[in-house]
């Protein structure tokens, strides 16, 4: 493919130049603002400096007059390249549209480098003439009118402060709010340690080598070379922006989106789209999520779920906004009509201001908050659909908000509990699942909201013959003896589940302490999925594997039925809830002597068990839910003939709190 010259020029402009000039400037740069965080971490400077050592190392350092090296770097040392940045000068600024992470870096450079001239002007042990202070400070500010610096050469006003910090050696007392912030600090610590190895002087007197430390600073002045692309028209900015960052160099889908959402409005709304943007990447960059697969989440987790509740009706549809997602907004037709094609400044600025701040708002409360029961019990399940089907149904200002939260996470709960239970949950069916809800609840009323849910279970429950056609109309009539009876312990955390459920239930309804009765984080934390022994959820069978239980499974032949015995061990009323250590000490005792730590055990449900509530306590039940006290037999197992019992109470448990 050919391109018109002419075009091109008009376009961009390329000009070779050092990192002295780009640093002479007298005016500072602006970063401009759709452009993403400095982000460069540790390896990355390391890197640079390492490849700017290696090539400064080439050449050998042979004069000790520091006035000449200056003349020798430029004569006889070899250049290094550091690729490319971007620019577009207006009537007032310069901004960089691409290429700060590296300028932002060598600036930190500069400040470290300008401390160590500073130290050595400082000390008098250091007889020599070294290139001044205000050299450097040139390089690093831009000076005010009556020549005092005011603004650091690479600008963005979240940045001066920790430049300052850095410069002014107070890095210890500031506080970073956000990752730009903590990068340059970071990056400073790390800079200021290899600095501190590579010019240590073999002198007893002076740790600097002030000969290294003068070649150094004239290397990266006159041999590190760089070639500025001016952007010529304002108007191409945020598209060449997208392009040269979407070919490889690591932009983030988010930070691609925002210049193209908000890089060509005028300049005081792009003002305020950013500081919009900017406040909701810091809150998602400091937010904190504990106990889930998912520990970090940014704009880029937002924009995923969003795309996928407001406009994706299938499978494939759903499997577009994954990974650089922005391709497909640019190219689905749904979304190209909603935005107006991203020509409309008007609706871009509106966007941004109105419905992008309520739903990354609304994303980051039910992914962080405490204050609803049913998002952290999903959540301890590590159900993060949940998250999908609340964006799909809630409008933007939603004047039931509230509602809507509680009452989908509530009937995401009821509705994977049930595919649970019966033993039919497979992970691709379950997602099919999700994406038929996730289109028919979009913007949808609660009363709506839960017919769909009911129909669609129904449906499959029907497809896969687990119930009759046309016998069920809704999911809280599923719940009964008969097709419950069978409901067994197959999934670890899901039994930890329904017993914690059960307990906590029994906890409200009798007003009694319980393991499973306390504050929604500390509940979770309990939950425990990563198996400690203090502090945690374990789960205990009643039978255990020893010989008088196995004896009761033998049939008139002394055969063991081993099968028959996983059987009913596996059962889900035939498993108990402890908490912190009480499995390993009585993991393979008979019942008789379980029956103890099942009293003392702080779980409701296993205490009613074994008859250690009163009869006054008990009172408090519900009227239909009879919990029967279970006594050893004459060889201290579990009595065979009560199983049916113990598992029947279990099934009036689950109705009482799933059946609604």
């Amino acid at each position: 493919m050919t391109v018109d010259s002419e075009i091109l020029k008009s376009l961009i402009t390329p000009n070779g130049i050092t990192i002295g000039q780009v640093f002479s400037n007298k005016k500072r740069f602006y970063i401009d603002i759709y452009q993403r965080d400095y982000k460069w971490e540790k390896s990355q400077v390391e890197t640079l400096l390492k490849d700017i050592e290696l090539r400064f190392n080439f050449t050998e350092r042979l004069d000790i007059e520091l006035k000449n090296v200056c003349e020798d770097v430029i004569k006889r040392f070899k250049p290094y390249f550091l690729n490319t940045y971007l620019t577009c000068r207006t009537a007032n600024n310069v901004s960089i549209i691409d290429g700060q992470q590296r300028l932002t870096t060598l600036l930190i450079i500069f400040i470290r480098l300008q401390q160590l001239v500073s130290e050595i002007h400082n000390n008098r042990t250091y007889n020599v003439r070294m290139v001044s202070i205000k050299m450097l400070n040139d390089l690093i500010f831009e000076e005010d009118d009556f020549g005092d610096p005011k603004f650091f050469k690479i600008y963005n006003e979240n940045r001066q402060g920790a430049f300052r910090a850095i410069l002014n050696e107070t890095k210890n007392e500031y506080r970073p709010v956000d990752e730009t912030q903590k990068r340059i600090i970071d990056n400073y610590n790390t800079i200021s340690k290899y600095f501190n190895e590579f010019f240590k002087s073999d002198s007893v007197e002076n740790e600097i080598d002030v000969n290294k430390l003068t070649y150094y600073i004239y290397y990266l002045l006159e041999k590190l070379n760089i070639v500025e692309i001016k952007i010529e028209q304002q108007e191409n900015v945020a598209t060449i922006f997208e392009v040269v960052n979407d070919r490889g160099l690591g932009l983030k889908s988010y930070e691609i989106l925002k210049g193209k959402l908000i890089g060509n409005l005028e300049n005081h709304k792009k003002e305020e789209a950013n500081n919009v943007w900017t406040d909701l990447q810091n809150q998602y960059y400091n937010s904190v999520i504990k106990n889930s697969t998912e520990n970090t989440i940014d704009l880029d987790t937002f924009f995923k779920l969003y795309f996928r509740a407001k406009f994706a009706d299938s499978e494939a549809d759903y499997k577009k906004f994954e990974d650089k997602y922005h391709y497909e907004i640019y190219q689905n037709n749904k979304i190209l009509n909603y935005f107006n094609r991203f020509e409309d400044n008007e609706s871009l600025y509106s966007w941004v201001m109105n419905e992008f701040k309520y739903f990354a708002e609304l994303h980051l409360r039910i992914r962080t908050t405490y204050e609803n029961e049913y998002l952290i019990y999903n959540k301890l399940l590590d159900q993060n659909q949940q998250y999908l089907l609340l964006l799909s149904a809630i409008k933007m200002n939603d004047p039931h908000e509230k509602e809507k939260i509680n009452f989908i996470s509530q009937k995401f709960d009821q509705f994977h509990t049930v595919i649970r239970l019966l033993d039919i949950y497979e992970s691709n069916s379950f997602q099919d699942f999700i994406y038929k809800l996730n289109r028919q609840i979009r913007n949808q009323s609660i009363e709506k909201i839960e017919k769909i849910f009911d129909h669609l279970l129904i449906e499959y429950l029907e497809q896969e013959n687990i119930i009759v056609q046309d016998t069920y109309n809704t999911i809280s009539e599923l719940f009964k003896w008969e097709l419950l009876q069978n409901v067994r312990h197959r999934w670890l955390n899901f039994s930890k589940y329904v017993l914690m459920r059960i307990d906590r239930y029994l906890g409200e309804t009798l007003d009694k302490p319980s393991y499973c009765l306390e504050s929604l984080e500390k509940l979770e934390d309990r939950f425990n999925k990563n198996k400690r022994k203090i502090y945690g959820m374990h789960l205990e069978h009643i039978y255990a594997y020893n010989e008088k239980n196995i004896d009761i499974f033998k049939d008139d032949k002394n055969i063991f039925d081993e099968t028959g015995f996983n059987t009913v061990r596996n059962m889900l009323g035939m498993v108990l809830l402890l908490k912190d250590s009480q499995n390993i000490s009585s993991n393979n005792d008979i019942y008789k002597y379980k029956m103890e730590d099942y009293a003392t055990s702080n779980i409701i449900w296993n205490e009613l068990l074994v008859g250690h509530f009163d009869s006054v306590d008990i009172k408090h039940l519900p009227k239909n839910l009879n919990i029967t006290k279970i006594d050893p037999n004459d060889n201290g197992v579990f009595p065979k003939n009560m199983v049916e019992t113990r598992q029947k109470e279990l099934v009036e448990m689950i109705k009482l709190i799933w059946g609604f």
